[in-house]
């Protein structure tokens, strides 16, 4: 699975910075947003990383690089299509 720009962008500013770690204010700050609540969905952002494993939440509104993608895990009620 190929990253999103901003995943990117929030990657690269974890690697690079001297602490290991961004916040949701720097992270608006590298994600440049549009929206009327930009903080939510910058939020909502780190929030799906967090759940893919390329981040983890050292506490709220902190995050450190995660181990990596998560194994997405197939439900046992869903049909295969191929």
């Amino acid at each position: 699975m190929a990253l999103t720009w901003k995943q990117r962008k929030v990657l690269t500013f974890i690697n690079e910075s001297e602490d290991n770690q961004i916040t949701l204010k720097q992270a608006m700050g590298i994600i440049d947003t549009h929206y009327c609540n930009g903080e939510k969905h910058v939020g909502n952002t780190l929030s799906r990383m967090v759940k893919s494993g390329l981040l983890e939440r050292v506490k709220p509104g902190v995050f450190i690089a995660g181990k990596g993608m998560k194994e997405i895990k197939s439900s046992s009620n869903q049909t295969n299509l191929f």
